[in-house]
């Protein structure tokens, strides 16, 4: 039973028993002991075409401009990106210097670039993936303040109360109930959003990219990965059993513990929420397994580490994902120009066609490169959590994803060639037509050529009938 389903039946209980139900609900949000969360920080990953390549040089350029000299030996992304599309199929990557909050100058050391961040944000840590001839991916793991933590742990284990919303249609009344894990779970998505879009709008002062430039309508649609760290089973069946048991609070994080993938001390979660276009990736790191000794403690190790893990794949899925809508509206703007053609209306179907040769050729061209794409899969192989019952559920997440994206690249590619085809197939007849119509102005131009031929011979031979003529024409448009 759902807990819409469960909060209807209390409106008929006793306020008492509609008290303990409700209490209830928010404590299957809770962890063992009110166990704190600590979010640590969250990815953002961009995707910039080499169309925008200089774009990029420049944002950088201006991003780091008041970077000490400690750090000018790093910023070397110009000769990488400036000569990147010469480079085939050969992958770079880059790790530029901490972009940190003004309010840590001079409490940190100095090889950084400052800039207000705002209340939320410390340290921003950009890397440079040069992934295909023509694509550049943008990973930032953009690291929170503390007091983040507490809010995140106080929406969970805050006691929310039922609200009830009347609503009205034209088929009548009904009240709409959001229970106290509907509420925990909206104010920690939005608590996130919140911060991504932070975040966004300060880097897209200087990084104009395809996810960012279209976050203006949905920041969703910028693939990001939130981590948190917390304390939970090392075994795989046993974290399986504990994520079952927590399901309340992995609701919170718009997950759950069945569709999960596990390496080492991470464990990643696909958001599960349903009322959002775009849906993103939440990491959970297990604070029970000693930290690695190349860093000096727990919190940077669950950090640091991370940026091993090139997250490409993820960005280009997403890339995917939007191309399939751009496709959707391609089969309607190739259908509008047809319609133009068909209506001798050629100078807007030639402006509609740059449009669309514009979008194939950014496709094709991907196309054409993600085949020789390489991938290193065996740096962080996330496997979809054991289940015994369920032995097919074995897969690596990575490698899982490069399957599908294959598969709807082929797609896509299969239906931009059938639009192709059906433009083709509707020029051809409408130049065969265009054909018949030039014919028939010819034998008309022909005859009327041959009859002044034949009338200007006459006049030379009698010129008397040349104002016979012109009477005749003068009476038959008066009669006209």
């Amino acid at each position: 039973m759902s807990t819409r389903q469960k909060a209807k039946e209390t409106l008929k209980l006793p306020d008492r028993e509609h008290d303990e139900f409700i209490r209830q609900q928010n404590e299957r949000c809770f962890l063992t002991r009110k166990q704190k969360v600590k979010y640590h920080s969250f990815i953002l990953l961009e995707i910039l075409p080499f169309e925008k390549i200089q774009q990029l040089i420049s944002g950088l350029d201006r991003l780091y401009a008041k970077l000490p000299a400690a750090g000018m030996s790093s910023l070397n992304y110009e000769k990488i990106l400036s000569t990147s599309h010469s480079k085939l199929f050969q992958r770079n990557f880059l790790n530029l210097p901490y972009i940190t909050t003004s309010k840590l100058k001079d409490k940190v050391l100095p090889n950084a670039a400052f800039h207000d961040l705002g209340e939320s944000i410390q340290h921003m840590n950009i890397f440079i993936y040069k992934v295909l001839p023509s694509t550049v991916i943008l990973q930032i793991q953009v690291y929170l303040d503390d007091k983040v933590s507490k809010k995140i742990n106080n929406t969970i284990y805050k006691y929310h109360k039922e609200i009830q919303e009347p609503i009205e249609t034209p088929k009548g009344k009904y009240t709409k109930i959001y229970g106290p894990e509907n509420r925990k779970e909206s104010e920690v998505y939005q608590l996130r959003r919140d911060l991504h879009r932070e975040a966004v709008d300060f880097l897209n002062k200087y990084l104009d990219g395809n996810f960012f430039e279209l976050s203006k309508d949905n920041i969703s649609v910028v693939p990001s990965i939130d981590l948190f760290s917390l304390n939970y089973p090392t075994q795989e069946k046993e974290i399986l059993d504990w994520g079952t048991k927590n399901s309340g609070f992995f609701r919170c994080f718009s997950t759950h513990i069945m569709d999960s993938f596990i390496y080492e001390n991470y464990l990643l979660c696909f958001e599960s929420k349903r009322d959002v276009e775009f849906k993103n990736y939440v990491m959970f790191a297990n604070r029970k397994i000693s930290s690695d000794k190349m860093y000096h403690d727990l919190d940077s190790a669950i950090k640091e580490r991370l940026n091993f893990c090139s997250f490409d794949i993820l960005a280009i899925d997403r890339w995917i994902r939007i191309q399939e809508g751009v496709v959707g509206r391609l089969n309607q703007t190739v259908s509008e120009e047809i319609l133009r053609i068909r209506e001798n209306n050629f100078s807007k179907a030639i402006e509609t066609r740059k449009s669309v040769l514009k979008s194939i050729f950014s496709f094709q061209r991907f196309r054409a490169e993600y085949n020789r794409y390489g991938f290193v899969f065996d740096k962080f192989p996330f496997r979809r959590l054991k289940h015994e019952r369920i032995p097919a559920r074995e897969i690596e997440l990575f490698k899982a994803l490069r399957k599908t994206v294959s598969k709807r690249v082929k797609e896509i590619d299969s239906l931009i060639n059938s639009f192709t085809r059906q433009y083709e197939t509707i020029l051809g007849l409408k130049n065969v037509e265009f054909s018949k119509k030039m014919q028939t102005y010819v034998l008309i131009l022909t005859i009327i050529v041959i009859v002044l031929a034949i009338i200007q011979i006459i006049v030379a031979i009698n010129p008397k009938i040349s104002e016979f003529i012109t009477r005749f024409i003068i009476k038959l448009l008066i009669a006209g």
